[in-house]
């Protein structure tokens, strides 16, 4: 059923999976907004976690956001699923993402409403995202920070991101409320690349949304002015996860490809993933490239190749 849009301007929504340690950074940060409160909404969708993230970010939001602020709980694990979810509670006409470990700067919702406003073409905006290490970062950290950690840094420029198979970096991404709830208007969608789920790290929900919102007919821009922070903490730059995430990317760009390439939606996905595989046992017989970053750097686009070639052999089955 559609929601009513109330008078509001925006409705910031944050997508957490057992965040209880790290989203209050997040919440406090909205509550010091330039944008007055009455103009804007918060909701916490709490995506089946399995800790007491719920209670948490309830007390969160009586201190902070007591009058604007609300959590609501996801039961379908995926990210996919949170942020249909959130299209559905919003009552703003844009819908402005932030995961619980993205700081906003304290004008990053009024910009969000401004850079919408200017551009009325614009369906999807995404904006400056700077890292916020908890330790010194490793070499191999800060050399996939643009690419695997969500680090977007475009200029000091706005920007039309029109290339395809790319989009708006998903954190921190802002869509108008009607355009997201298009894409989810078929129940089935979120399902189709459903992003992270819990400890599993497929990405690639981003893309999509950027892919369909082009199809269409709109724009997807970069808005340097909207600035946020990337909490990084030193497991994200454990070999072991990166790893795992460089899989998860992989496999989210094979499931992605069925949104905007009518060949991974028939059985030539198997071609596809084929050639990936192929090129993943070259690299293996191959080896690294040397030992020190550029090896590293060898095995994690080695993973990525594998996850890739290994998601395409499921489509279109699934």
């Amino acid at each position: 059923m559609e929601l009513t849009v109330h008078p509001l301007e925006a409705t910031v929504a944050i997508c957490t999976y057992n965040g209880k340690a790290r989203i209050g950074d997040v919440i406090r940060a909205l509550a010091e907004q330039t944008l007055p409160k009455g103009s804007w909404e918060l909701v916490v969708i709490d995506n089946a976690s399995k800790d007491d993230t719920h209670e948490v970010v309830s007390g969160l939001l009586r201190e902070w956001l007591p009058e604007n602020g609300r959590v609501v709980l996801e039961t379908r694990a995926g990210l996919s699923f949170a942020r249909a979810r959130a299209a559905e509670e919003a009552r703003g006409p844009l819908l402005l993402f932030l995961d619980d470990d993205t700081v906003p700067a304290a004008d990053w919702v009024e910009r969000g409403v401004r850079a919408f406003g200017e551009i009325p073409a614009a369906g999807v905006i995404g904006g400056k995202v700077k890292p916020r290490w908890e330790v010194t970062p490793t070499p191999l950290a800060e050399a996939v920070a643009p690419f695997a950690l969500a680090i977007c840094d475009r200029g000091d420029e706005r920007m039309l991101l029109d290339e395809i198979g790319g989009g708006v970096v998903g954190a921190g991404m802002c869509v108008r409320t009607g355009l997201l709830r298009e894409i989810y208007a078929d129940p089935g969608a979120p399902a189709q690349v459903t992003g992270r789920t819990g400890s599993n790290l497929m990405s690639g929900e981003d893309i999509a949304i950027s892919a369909v919102a082009r199809e269409k007919g709109w724009e997807c821009w970069y808005e340097p002015g909207m600035v946020i922070e990337h909490m990084l903490p030193a497991s994200r730059m454990e070999k072991g996860y990166l790893l795992r995430l460089y899989e998860g990317i992989g496999r989210g760009q094979a499931a992605t490809r069925k949104v905007y390439d009518w060949k991974a939606r028939t059985v030539l996905s198997w071609g596809i993933g084929l050639k990936d595989l192929v090129r993943w046992v070259a690299g293996q017989v191959r080896g690294g490239v040397g030992g020190g970053l550029e090896g590293e750097l060898h095995e994690l686009r080695q993973r990525q190749t594998l996850g890739r070639g290994l998601q395409a052999m499921r489509w279109p089955r699934g």
